[in-house]
């Protein structure tokens, strides 16, 4: 069972200082899956349309609070799929940049983008710069197509690099500090 209180002992980063990832919906997954925070379980969300499938591992950083007052959401590349409920530590290396529609105002809710160091397939990254050109754009169309097709308003902006990725991080995680101190 991974409920509040078991998330509540994740830290958001790893004693060396990387961010702990905990992962919700595997890559090349056809379905969205929410952790049920109050349960403590899975829960199915919502199938997506055919042939459209998570291009990323995604879930959040424990630890954190992000603009939308969820915590903050990550896209971990690897080359496979990582179950979910799995804790991968990952350096950040890019923000995927976006506002979302949330009860009739366009709200922020960035992403941000790391790999685990000892990825095969993404270990070499280290910067924005790194990624193959289309990554952040594949990224953002799977983002947009799933807002659509959920009804919700989206806007993608401008891609953010490692330093500002860095950044967010800090931010979220002093956030979720202040929230509890």
């Amino acid at each position: 069972m991974i409920d509040a209180d078991h998330l509540a002992r994740i830290p958001a980063r790893t004693d060396d200082g990387l961010l702990n990832a905990f992962i919700e919906c595997p890559k090349g997954n056809t379905h969205k899956i929410d952790l049920d925070k109050k349960l403590g379980i899975f829960r199915w969300a919502i199938e997506l349309p055919e042939g459209l499938t998570f291009p990323a591992n995604f879930g959040f950083i424990p630890a954190t609070l992000a603009e939308d007052g969820d915590a903050l959401d990550v896209l971990v590349l690897t080359g496979g799929a990582l179950p979910s409920g799995t804790l991968v530590a990952v350096r950040p290396v890019a923000i995927l940049r976006l506002e979302q529609e949330e009860d009739g105002k366009m709200v922020r809710n960035d992403r941000i983008v790391g790999v685990p160091p000892l990825s095969q397939t993404f270990g070499h990254v280290h910067k924005l710069a790194d990624l193959r050109d289309t990554m952040m754009w594949e990224l953002g169309v799977f983002f947009r197509t799933y807002n659509q097709l959920i009804d919700r308003k989206v806007s993608l902006l401008d891609p953010g690099d490692e330093k500002e990725a860095a950044e967010l991080a800090e931010k979220a995680i002093a956030a979720k500090g202040d929230a509890n101190g």
